[in-house]
């Protein structure tokens, strides 16, 4: 089975008219990996976000690195608006930076293998093995993903536009790549936002966990995603509040935090 049938046999069940046609390669980045704007972004998120969280100074300080001038900060959130709590667009871009290519970095060796193999020859990996190579990536930024949830969970534009769809994109990657029962019902729905609720909670407990090298964040979050898959919740109750659910974890996030 080729790819393109694979992946409508399997992932469209829900109304994405760009699924298969998106502009960039990065969507819903605006920018390829060979622009200035990656560039920038990914020097700050790999050599600067660790030390300086983030913000304008870990942008600034990449900009200084690579030679340079400060007017490029201007151009880099240029898609985004401001948050009413004054978060720069550059930091949403940078926020939205690690969101995507986190994602696309979980599923890029699969991405190839699945274009080169039909249903029966492709290895999928379990989806507890995507949802902790996920948080294995934000080992790098942990010590931060406190502000990080903080400006995810900001009401407004970049909430509704940015970090919900990317949430749900993530969900959605990690069961269509992995070995995962799937369904064209009103549970595939359910299903992704149950593991959207598990995905924030678990970045929510690594937030705060002190043991050595977020051991029991992976605890937590193994026995999280158990929890969903195992009782089967994706399939119980309504959309109404599964959604609910979701934004109450979030808006957990965000008390949580004005207390750290």
């Amino acid at each position: 089975m080729s790819r393109i049938a694979r992946s409508i046999s399997r992932r469209l069940y829900h109304p994405n008219a760009l699924e298969h046609q998106a502009k960039f390669p990065l969507f819903p980045l605006t920018y390829g990996s060979d622009s200035l704007q990656y560039k920038v972004l990914n020097n700050t998120l790999k050599n600067h976000v660790p030390e300086h969280g983030f913000n304008e100074r870990a942008i600034v300080a990449s900009l200084n690195e690579l030679e340079l001038g400060s007017s490029v900060l201007s151009a880099l959130g240029s898609d985004n608006s401001p948050s009413f709590l004054n978060v720069a667009p550059s930091v949403l871009e940078l926020v939205k930076f690690h969101l995507v290519t986190k994602r696309y970095a979980i599923t890029q060796e699969l991405d190839s293998e699945l274009a080169n193999s039909d249903t029966a020859t492709y290895n999928a990996p379990a989806l507890k093995t995507l949802f902790q190579r996920r948080l294995e990536l934000n080992k790098p930024v942990a010590p931060h993903l406190s502000q990080l949830l903080s400006i995810l969970s900001i009401p407004g534009e970049f909430l509704v536009k940015s970090a919900l769809p990317e949430l749900h994109r993530l969900s959605d990657d990690m069961v269509y790549y992995s070995n995962e029962t799937d369904s064209p019902d009103f549970a595939w729905y359910s299903k992704r936002v149950a593991i959207s609720s598990a995905f924030v909670s678990s970045e929510l407990f690594m937030a705060q966990d002190k043991s050595p090298d977020y051991g029991q964040t992976f605890e937590f979050a193994a026995e999280k995603l158990d929890r969903v898959t195992r009782l089967g919740q994706y399939y119980t109750n309504t959309e109404e509040y599964l959604w609910y659910t979701l934004l109450m974890s979030i808006n957990l996030a965000k008390s949580q935090l004005t207390r750290c």
